[in-house]
């Protein structure tokens, strides 16, 4: 139903002229006994053999520039890094259905004055439309591990949307800002960030 109501208000926008915001549903997992420094220096790793090397340098640039506002510094290096920081992100698709009313006029008589309109009666006319799970995963290292080692995330972050736009460009900086929103933090639960079209640290990714 949930999914139902994000078509319906996308089209609300588009009637009333509101200003589009997404819900951002983050979830955050920590082993670190205390929060992250705002010091600390993070190098923003990409992924050699991402299929799609292109799209992985932008969402990196975007990653390392929220960064830098929250005021931590950006390592040109692994080695020059408190902690290296890596990314995922991807869409999945569902169909779902839903029902919408369609109202029938009735003519005849009522009341004792015949001939006039009124409603008569309606039916639930069922409809599909195609949501559009769109997510991003933010896993944080300690950096130094040795080479050799598979070493264990530290911070992991979870952030999804869902919409009925097949468009990860458009949503990747939402999801970053509520993984980084939560940087380092365990969260306890799922919680929703509403962020909208207008929010400041969007406005600055897109005057970059």
């Amino acid at each position: 139903m949930w999914k139902q109501i994000i078509i319906l208000t996308a089209a609300t926008w588009a009637v009333a002229g509101c200003t589009p915001s997404y819900r951002v549903h983050v979830n955050g997992y920590t082993e670190l006994s205390e929060s992250i420094a705002r010091s600390a220096a993070l190098y923003v790793a990409i992924d050699p053999n991402s299929p799609n090397p292109i799209f992985q340098k932008q969402i990196k640039d975007s990653a390392a520039a929220l960064l830098r506002d929250y005021g931590y510094t950006i390592a040109e290096t692994p080695e020059a890094a408190d902690y290296r920081a890596t990314f995922q992100a991807g869409m999945e698709s569902e169909t779902v259905m839903g029902y919408t009313p369609s109202y029938h006029a009735y003519y005849g008589p009522r009341g004792g004055y015949p001939g006039r309109f009124r409603f008569g009666y309606s039916v639930q006319t069922p409809y599909f439309d195609t949501v559009y799970d769109q997510w991003l995963v933010l896993k944080l290292f300690k950096a130094g591990s040795p080479p050799a080692a598979t070493p264990n995330p530290v911070w992991i972050g979870e952030a999804m949307l869902s919409t009925d736009r097949a468009e990860l460009r458009e949503t990747v900086d939402y999801l970053l800002i509520g993984c980084i929103e939560y940087l380092g933090v365990d969260t306890g639960r799922k919680v929703t960030v509403k962020i909208r079209e207008d929010d400041p640290r969007l406005m600055s990714l897109r005057s970059r």
